[in-house]
């Protein structure tokens, strides 16, 4: 579902990704740890083409969306190409990053009738499951400022959710929740990975991460240190690298 072949990325002289490879498949769970400053987040923004690549291939259920080396593109991609298969790639920030003037409903609206030219009556009925399927039919027409950190997130994902992603990308989507919040936010993502969507989580629960994901990768300093099943990454790391930074969280 996501290929990624010898990603870089730098910000000037700083380099964040050092030659990434990693395959992603349909209905895989892949967690993503890591100290802060490892690119995890950075790694995310590339896939989903917030950021550009500096070299590499990003491809995206079988097409190419981004092809580069040293910052110039190695062949002309079609910018609707690129949106269109971007949008089938749902994203969830740590900051939730929802319209404060629109109410939950409307946020989850506002994509599909925009981008997807869904009609308004069916984009709203649609908006209406979704918000009921992460626990908040009684909260649609409340706006963000009204929820919490919590419901916030969970309006976030049915938004994303909205676009009827092939996949989906979470970037530490609990870590600026108060920690009896937590719980909900990894209930829904929990039951999206027991419907098989593909995702792709950056995360500090180390819980969810060992219960829920298929493949979990340590990254450090802009490269894939390690990567195995739970069971081997928690129970027996192979890198000293690894074992250092699991001695300190968990």
């Amino acid at each position: 579902m996501i290929k990624l072949e010898n990603i870089h990325k730098s910000f000037g002289d700083l380099k964040v990704l050092k030659g990434i490879n990693l395959e992603v498949n349909k209905g895989e769970v892949v967690c993503v740890i890591g100290p802060s400053g490892s690119g995890k987040s950075t790694l995310l923004r590339c896939i989903n083409h917030l950021e550009r690549i500096t070299t590499g291939t990003i491809t995206i259920d079988g097409e190419i969306v981004d092809e580069r080396k040293d910052g110039h593109d190695l062949r002309k991609i079609p910018s609707k190409q690129v949106l269109k298969l971007c949008s089938e790639v749902g994203m969830v920030f740590q900051r939730f990053n929802l319209f404060p003037h629109m109410t939950a409903l409307e946020n989850v609206m506002e994509a599909p009738v925009q981008v997807l030219k869904l009609p308004k009556d069916a984009a709203e009925q649609e908006a209406r499951q979704l918000l009921a399927s992460v626990g908040l039919e009684d909260k649609v027409d409340v706006y963000p400022s009204r929820l919490s950190g919590g419901q916030q997130q969970r309006v976030a994902i049915a938004r994303a959710l909205a676009m009827k992603p092939k996949a989906m990308l979470f970037d530490e989507p609990t870590s600026a929740l108060d920690p009896e919040l937590v719980g909900e936010v990894l209930e829904v993502m929990k039951q999206l990975a027991h419907e098989h969507m593909t995702m792709i989580v950056v995360t500090h629960e180390m819980g969810f991460a060992r219960e829920v994901a298929h493949r979990v990768i340590f990254m450090d300093d802009g490269v894939i240190v390690e990567e195995g099943t739970p069971e081997e990454i928690f129970t027996a790391p192979k890198h000293e690298r690894t074992k250092a930074f699991l001695s300190r969280v968990l």
